[in-house]
């Protein structure tokens, strides 16, 4: 089972060899981390912080979904 399209569609870039969403608030990153808990998903989230940017939330799944 793979996820909700709305969830997939997020993730769309990688971060340390790993599908990942990125998110400006930790709200948002939050939110996302419910959604997968919900989902039953394992996840991993780190923070990234930038001088000019500020900080960005990266939401990473790890491995393969086991429902």
């Amino acid at each position: 089972m793979s996820l909700p399209l709305s969830i997939d569609n997020m993730f769309n870039s990688t971060y340390e060899g790993m599908r990942a969403a990125r998110f400006k608030s930790a709200s948002e990153a939050h939110n996302m981390e419910a959604s997968l808990k919900e989902l039953k998903y394992s996840f991993k989230t780190k923070i990234v912080k930038h001088k000019r940017r500020g900080n960005e939330f990266v939401v990473m799944i790890v491995g393969e979904h086991n429902a």
